[in-house]
């Protein structure tokens, strides 16, 4: 006949077995909680709780999408990684490890001195007083210049500002035959 062993068997939610219920040496189940425990001299250990104080190697979901870091509820304070990017549903959240970036419900707040890429749109400037302020930086290109290098940019923001729309060695030229930036003409304004 095979022998059967048997390990005690607990069933409560959460918390560990005490010295009282485990002898010395005696090993214990709790299929709630998914750990095993032993009493190791009068210490109550449970083997199937992990130490994540120094991982040593990569933490692998058992499948794609499966679980989660943290929760609504129970959420952990900071991310600190030392790789450049972040991978987010296949998008990828680059970093030069200079500058901050801030979101909240007013919008996303770039780096002083941010500068948007072909076909994308900065969205924060230096207003009147050195204050930053939230605004649409918007290429100009012309046919003179080309498509290849904007002749200026165009601050579409929140702030009503006393300044020349276009100003440079190249300006708009009138009906009338004035020049716009010689005008103090306001195109736009928000």
């Amino acid at each position: 006949m095979p022998l059967k062993i048997k390990l005690k068997r607990f069933t409560a939610a959460s918390g560990d077995p005490s010295t009282s219920d485990l002898e010395s040496g005696e090993v214990g189940i709790n299929p709630v909680q998914k750990k095993i425990f032993v009493n190791n001299s009068g210490t109550i250990v449970a083997l199937g709780s992990a130490e994540l104080t120094a991982v040593d190697s990569d933490i692998v979901p058992d499948g794609d999408g499966t679980r989660n870091l943290g929760t609504s509820s129970k959420r952990f304070g900071e991310l600190f990684l030392t790789g450049q990017t972040i991978n987010l549903g296949g998008a990828t959240i680059d970093s030069d490890g200079t500058g901050t970036v801030s979101v909240s419900a007013t919008g996303v707040t770039l780096p002083a001195g941010s500068k948007a890429g072909a076909n994308k749109i900065a969205v924060a400037v230096t207003g009147s007083g050195g204050t930053e302020q939230a605004a649409t930086v918007v290429p100009f290109f012309s046919k003179a210049g080309g498509l290849s290098t904007a002749n200026t940019n165009f601050n579409f923001n929140s702030v009503v500002d006393d300044k020349f729309v276009y100003t440079g060695s190249k300006s708009f030229t009138l009906s009338n035959g004035s020049n716009l930036a010689d005008s103090n003409i306001t195109l736009f304004q928000f």
